[in-house]
């Protein structure tokens, strides 16, 4: 008998003698002693012949369903599902389903497991009709909610994830603002996809209206008007990014400076830069500013602009852009150093995650509005300090 098989020998046994324990208490009560012990008997040669998937549906087959089993058979499905036997777990919930004597209350926790079991093998249409057949249950109708909620987003279904998110608000009273907002969003960013600006703008002004600090909504309409080119709706809606969360300005960094640009406010765009700092954003509005300094002055002002910041707020990408303003008028002597110093800075900057999750601390390099690995929204921000804003 190989490792493998043992252990799953061994795993039976507890199933095999509480079959047993059960399978005594009937046949004291009637005459059906001799058949439970024949298929009890069945059961063990499969177990000692080396046939547990023949044992496991032997031993289930004794326990009947009544009051006293349920709860064995419902712990047995959810230890299946945990070790990944799933079929065996649908096969168990579906029996116990099936039996006409189970009480209302039994069926329905029964219910509740066979969608879990769909859910794990990605049967999302089968486990969404019972989750929503369970929504008339007081008892399950929260959880009910809470599992249509995550296969909804999931299926990307994000109407009626908003839907659920706004039921499941309602009942539990859990601030749901945040999420419902980004699946207005991800609604709008598919109808830009499509080619219907018009519902792409209604969606965005619909996630604003649910979370007025959302910066994912105020990013998604400023692109929107500056494909469409109204700059100056694009400069506005960027512009609330400075009250909702500043720590992702530069994320509009590019697209305000087009925007500007193309409404030829050069001054205007000088302004936004210098309230921006003033309102404590991070090096990167900083860097932006000092190539209009370099540009309308010379480098050494750009040079004492940066100089000034990194006294107080130390930065690699900081030092990186004051490294660039000194190189072209170092003497021939020092620039090698300066070069190889700048490079080591570049690298350094491309190595490090420029944003983390504050609720499991995931790092990445790109931004996602929900988090890869916790599937928490909003909580992956960019990151502060001298590695980064």
């Amino acid at each position: 008998m190989n490792q493998w098989l043992l252990y799953g020998v061994l795993a039976l046994l507890p199933l095999a003698a509480l079959s047993g324990f059960l399978m005594g208490r009937k046949s004291r009560k009637g005459k059906q002693g001799n058949s439970l012990s024949s298929n009890y008997i069945k059961g063990l040669n499969y177990l000692l012949n080396e046939q547990p998937d023949k044992a496991v549906d032997t031993f289930i087959d004794l326990l009947k369903v009544d009051t006293d089993t349920v709860e064995t058979h419902l712990a047995l499905g959810n230890l299946f599902r945990k070790r990944g036997e799933v079929d065996r777990a649908i096969r168990l919930h579906q029996n116990l389903i099936a039996r006409p004597q189970l009480s209302s209350k039994d069926r329905n926790t029964a219910l509740f497991q066979l969608g879990l079991d769909y859910n794990a093998v990605g049967m999302y249409d089968r486990s969404e009709k019972l989750f929503n057949e369970l929504l008339a249950d007081p008892v399950h109708k929260n959880e009910s909610l809470v599992q249509l909620l995550n296969i909804h987003q999931l299926t990307r279904d994000w109407d009626d994830a908003a839907k659920i998110a706004e039921q499941l608000q309602s009942s539990i009273g859990v601030e749901q603002t945040k999420p419902i907002a980004h699946f207005y969003c991800e609604l709008a960013s598919q109808k830009r996809q499509e080619g219907d600006i018009k519902a792409a703008l209604a969606n965005v002004k619909k996630a604003l209206s649910i979370n007025s600090d959302s910066v994912r909504a105020s990013l998604l309409q400023g692109d929107i008007h500056l494909q469409q080119k109204n700059y100056k709706q694009a400069i506005k809606s960027y512009q609330r990014i400075l009250q909702q969360d500043i720590a992702f300005l530069p994320e509009a960094l590019p697209s305000i400076s087009e925007a500007y640009h193309h409404t030829k406010d050069r001054t205007g765009y000088k302004n936004f830069l210098d309230k921006s700092l003033e309102l404590g954003a991070g090096v990167s509005v900083l860097v932006e500013l000092s190539k209009i300094i370099q540009h309308d002055k010379d480098d050494r002002a750009a040079a004492e602009l940066i100089g000034g910041f990194l006294q107080d707020r130390p930065s690699l990408k900081g030092l990186q852009r004051l490294i660039a303003l000194h190189i072209e008028h170092a003497q021939d002597s020092a620039k090698p150093s300066l070069q190889l110093l700048d490079d080591i800075v570049e690298k350094l900057i491309a190595r490090k995650p420029r944003y983390a999750c504050h609720n499991c601390g995931f790092e990445t390099k790109a931004i996602y509005w929900q988090c890869p690995s916790c599937k928490e929204w909003s909580s992956v921000k960019p990151i502060k300090g001298i590695e980064g804003e």
